[in-house]
C-alpha cells in the first residue's frame, strides 16, 4: 500500500515537472515568462505536498498511541527478563562466593540461594545447603551476606 502511494506521487511530480518543462519551452520569451515560471512552480509545489494535505491526521495520532504504547509493553518486558537474568546471575554468582568459603572451611557443599528485590535491586535473602549446619559457615553467611540464621536452610544431620 505504501509502495504503490509512494509509487503514485512520484510519478505525478515527474508529469507535472515533464508538462512545466515543456510549457516553459513553448512559451515565448517576454513578460509572460516570469509569471508562468511562478505558477509552473505553484503547481510543481502542490503536486509535491498533495499526499500531506490528504494525511488524516487522527489517524495518524491513533496509530502513533498504538505504537507508543507497544514499545511501552515491549520495555517493560525487557526490563523484566533482565530483572530476572540479573537475580539468577546473584543468586549463581552468590551460590559459587559461598562453596569457595565452604572449601576454604574444608566443607564439601552446594549451596541455592535465593533472591528478593530491594529498591528494585535483586539481593540474596535466603540459602539451603546441602551439608548440616556449620557454626563457622553460619556466622560468616550471616555477617558477609546479610542473610540472617533465619533464612539458611541446612540439612539435617541424620539425612
Amino acid at each position: 500500500m505504501i509502495s504503490e502511494t509512494l509509487r503514485t506521487w512520484l510519478l505525478g511530480i515527474i508529469a507535472a515537472g515533464m508538462v512545466i518543462g515543456v510549457l516553459y519551452a513553448l512559451l515565448p520569451k517576454g513578460r509572460m515568462k516570469p509569471i508562468a515560471h511562478a505558477a509552473g512552480g505553484a503547481a510543481l509545489l502542490l503536486v509535491i505536498v498533495q499526499p500531506v494535505l490528504e494525511l488524516d491526521f487522527m489517524e495518524f495520532a491513533g496509530k502513533y498511541e498504538d505504537y507508543e504504547r507497544e514499545i511501552e509493553e515491549l520495555t517493560e518486558a525487557y526490563r523484566q527478563a533482565d530483572q530476572e537474568k540479573l537475580a539468577e546471575l546473584i543468586a549463581d554468582k552468590t551460590a559459587a562466593y559461598i562453596a569457595s568459603k565452604g572449601d576454604a572451611l574444608g566443607l564439601d557443599c552446594t549451596p541455592q540461594v535465593e533472591t528478593q528485590p530491594r529498591e528494585g535491586v535483586p539481593y540474596p535473602s535466603a540459602v539451603t545447603l546441602d551439608i548440616p549446619e556449620d557454626a563457622a559457615l553460619a556466622a560468616w553467611i550471616s555477617e558477609e551476606l546479610a542473610i540472617d540464621r533465619a533464612h539458611q536452610y541446612w540439612r539435617e544431620a541424620d539425612e
